[in-house]
């Protein structure tokens, strides 16, 4: 292949293969990673940032502002407490899953590890995600796409918490239940494909006289061994007694924040909306579901639970900042401090290759002698 050839197809990798099709990865590539994904992060936070300016125009932006800034911060601490409460339940099953997969990792390390997630939990799908487990690579040794669905799972299992919530408090109000429906089934086939070695294995086959097709499946079988070990009713069952509390507590923020702001609402309504609008929000693809849930939590919060559009815009803002920017931004300080393995990894194995090139010289020189005499 020619050299302009070869920077035309370096130019057509997208970020996801660049992620995911890294034969050695050292720190200074890593950043470069992260550095990449990071642009997701800025523009979602610029466009956060418009949306939540057109919310508040649209409630009346001094009322709105006012109302913020009289926000009672003790309540609001609890909903952010709340918030990272989830967090926990669900690191619970991320050690779990590593457990499964018998990956050992000290539990400080690998909550540092699990807690730098969140920061690419606004990249398309969440695929950020997958940097993670360079960090546990880098730690166990063990291979890159043996690991990656142990994120794979905790998307999904996240996911599921979600929908779980979202169905039940549906059912509950008889609102929104058919589209309910309709929107976790449409949410649950590209899982069918991530999650199923049989549906990879028959897609293999339909398109597997496509060139393209070798780029997706090269590293299939590595990653399908484990994920094969994750799939069992009592990974999924563990998952759910997790994941679903986890979710009632993002729902409880709401019920906290509108609490702080000095309104009332039922606990069930809080987990009807924030539940409903998150799944609304994950079918529009958009990253963090960015401007739809918002839109959506303001229109509901007027319209069905009558709060004035005002609280509904306060509301609006203080929810996404606890449920999605705070997570974000613990994320990215735990992202980070997980730096620090990779420089400490990187001192073991420049250690180790000296020792090994020691070892080699000293064994040529051995033959060498023995070959003389």
């Amino acid at each position: 292949m020619s050299a302009a050839k070869k920077t035309r197809a370096k130019k057509g990798k997208s970020l996801w293969y660049s992620i995911t099709h890294q034969e050695e990865l050292n720190k200074k590539s890593y950043l470069k990673l992260i550095r990449s994904v990071s642009i997701f992060v800025i523009a979602a936070l610029v466009v956060s940032a418009i949306v939540f300016l057109a919310i508040a125009f649209a409630g009346g932006f001094s009322s709105v502002v006012r109302i913020i800034l009289s926000t009672n911060p003790y309540i609001y601490l609890l909903a952010i407490l709340a918030v990272f409460a989830g967090l926990m339940l669900r690191y619970i099953k991320w050690a779990y899953y590593l457990k499964r997969l018998g990956l050992k990792v000290s539990s400080w390390k690998n909550m540092a590890v699990y807690l730098s997630l969140y920061s690419m939990d606004i990249t398309p799908g969440k695929f950020g995600r997958v940097l993670a487990a360079y960090t546990l690579n880098r730690i166990t040794n063990i291979k890159f796409m043996n690991i990656v669905p142990i994120v794979t799972m905790d998307i999904f299992s996240d996911f599921l918490g979600t929908a779980i919530v979202a169905l039940g408090a549906a059912i509950y109000f008889h609102q929104y239940v058919l589209y309910v429906i309709i929107i976790d089934v449409v949410l649950l086939l590209p899982f069918a494909f991530i999650l199923n070695k049989w549906v990879f294995n028959k897609f293999k086959v339909l398109l597997g006289k496509y060139n393209f097709i070798e780029k997706f499946t090269i590293y299939g079988e590595e990653y399908y061994t484990s994920q094969s070990v994750l799939n069992s009713p009592k990974v999924y069952a563990v998952s759910i007694i997790f994941t679903v509390p986890a979710s009632v507590l993002n729902a409880m923020a709401l019920y906290l924040t509108i609490m702080a702001l000095g309104f009332h609402i039922s606990v069930a309504a809080s987990m009807f909306t924030f539940a409903s609008t998150q799944i609304f929000g994950m079918i529009s693809a958009v990253p963090g579901n960015i401007g739809v849930t918002d839109g959506t939590l303001t229109a509901i919060l007027s319209s069905s639970l009558r709060l004035p559009t005002d609280v509904s815009s306060a509301a609006t803002i203080l929810v996404r900042i606890a449920t999605m920017w705070f997570g974000v931004a613990l994320g990215s300080a735990f992202l980070f401090y997980t730096l620090r393995y990779w420089n400490i990894y990187h001192k073991k194995s420049v250690t180790i290759n000296i020792l090994h090139n020691y070892s080699n010289k000293l064994d040529r020189a051995v033959r060498s002698r023995r070959n003389r005499n």
